[in-house]
């Protein structure tokens, strides 16, 4: 049975396929902030009460298992991850060609055109490309969810 995977939803997988780097940059800071929190310098040499938690390792586990942002994150990077392995290697370059190589002048990921895409892939129009990369966003939507 194939679902019908509404624009809105094919445009969603697109921008995340755009943001896929940043992404994963976001789940890596994010996963840093917990397992290496801010903490101010102790100045009192003089003993008193531990600021340290019991069981501080248990704690960050805890953390890193619940924090919705990374869960929500590292769950669509899995997704894509997992669409990107099981697609033919055509299907993987024109991915990685649309939405994982170019970058503008500051440094920020932008999408190719998708006659640079078609220009790189051997074989395949501009058509051919777009049909495949719409397949791969609609098999990310299903797997999301949508």
């Amino acid at each position: 049975m194939t679902v019908r995977i509404n624009t809105k939803a094919r445009q969603h997988v697109r921008e995340l396929l755009m943001n896929y780097k940043q992404t994963q940059k976001e789940v890596e800071e994010l996963r840093q902030g917990i397992m290496n929190p801010y903490r101010e310098t102790d100045e009192n040499y003089g003993g008193g009460k531990s600021s340290l938690p019991l069981f501080e390792v248990e704690e960050k586990a805890i953390k890193l298992a619940t924090n919705k942002q990374i869960l929500f994150r590292a769950h669509t990077i899995a997704v894509i991850d997992d669409v990107l392995n099981h697609s033919s290697d055509f299907a993987q370059r024109i991915i990685e060609l649309k939405y994982f190589t170019a970058v503008d002048s500051n440094g920020n990921q932008k999408t190719q055109s998708w006659v640079a895409v078609a220009n790189q892939v051997e074989g395949y129009s501009v058509d051919g490309c777009r049909k495949i990369e719409k397949h791969v966003c609609d098999r990310i939507a299903q797997q999301l969810g949508w």
